[in-house]
């Protein structure tokens, strides 16, 4: 990975001709390069790069002049926030529903329900951004439209990023929900005289659990590197913006260090994720070992 946006950002353009304005001298810009460095052999370039990441040290960006992990973390917890809360929300509602439509499939209930996770897959984000924000900022005046400024601000942006997220988690657990359901041993707890709800949350619950985990696992990575349409459209002061304007003027310190903490959540999350399986469903640990 770090290869990779190394050589991307180097085949970009030339970030000194950006910094020195439309009007400089060609002496001018090799001033910034020098500046920069970026006069210096491709393999001096690397070699720099690779021992400053080892080191956590992305330098001083292009563009703010200042520290470029102090210009990340900065702007990392409203990142996070949004993320998470649009995960959060996206699973507290798909598992309910997504059981709900398994419960009534071939009723009527079930299939709006479907049809509403194909809407939800198919609307952009920046398509249903726009149409909350003209439906309950403009037009009703309920959630401020843009900027990120106590609960009411994170309403709107989080269904918008949440959206598509909700759509395909409450397919995926309607889907595995009437998989368990048709399973043997939920027809031997019945005959039992174990109640059908019960068996629903208690037991078939669980096994939904493991793939919808799975799921939002990848999603986190996802919403969090992709919610650049989502801070745009609302103003949001995240991560997803200063990468944009950071690959817009070449930053290569600024895009590199805010790629390497994405890249660290993901792993993080990855591992949690791992976590999780085991309390869900212990014999998966077991099963790895």
């Amino acid at each position: 990975i770090s290869t990779l946006l190394f050589l991307l950002m180097r085949l970009s353009g030339d970030p000194a001709a950006m910094l020195a304005g439309p009007q400089a001298t060609p002496e001018q810009i090799e001033g910034f390069r020098t500046q920069l460095g970026l006069d210096r052999p491709l393999i001096v370039q690397y070699w720099y790069f690779i021992t400053d990441i080892a080191r956590l040290d992305f330098g001083f960006s292009y563009q703010y002049q200042r520290p470029v992990m102090e210009a990340v973390m900065e702007r990392f917890p409203a990142s996070l926030q949004l993320t998470f809360s649009a995960v959060a929300l996206a699973l507290v509602i798909a598992i309910p529903v997504g059981i709900f439509a398994a419960v009534r499939r071939g009723r009527l209930s079930g299939s709006a329900v479907l049809t509403g996770t194909l809407l939800g897959q198919s609307v952009p984000n920046f398509v249903l951004g726009i149409l909350l924000i003209l439906v309950f900022a403009v037009t009703l005046g309920w959630l401020p439209s843009f900027g990120r400024d106590g609960l009411a601000s994170l309403i709107l942006p989080t269904l918008t990023l949440s959206a598509f997220m909700m759509a395909r988690q409450t397919r995926l657990v309607r889907a595995y929900m009437v998989e368990e359901l048709s399973k043997d041993y939920v027809r031997a707890a019945q005959a039992n005289g174990i109640p059908l709800r019960r068996i629903r949350f208690k037991h078939a619950l669980r096994n939904v659990m493991v793939p919808v985990v799975g799921l939002a696992g990848i999603d986190v990575g996802q919403m969090f590197g992709g919610a650049v349409i989502t801070e745009v459209i609302f103003a949001w002061p995240g991560m997803g913006r200063l990468l944009v304007d950071a690959v817009l003027t070449r930053d290569y310190p600024l895009v590199q260090a805010a790629v390497f903490v994405i890249a660290v959540l993901v792993v993080v999350v990855n591992f949690v994720i791992d976590l999780l399986y085991r309390v869900i469903d212990p014999t998966l640990g077991s099963q790895r070992e």
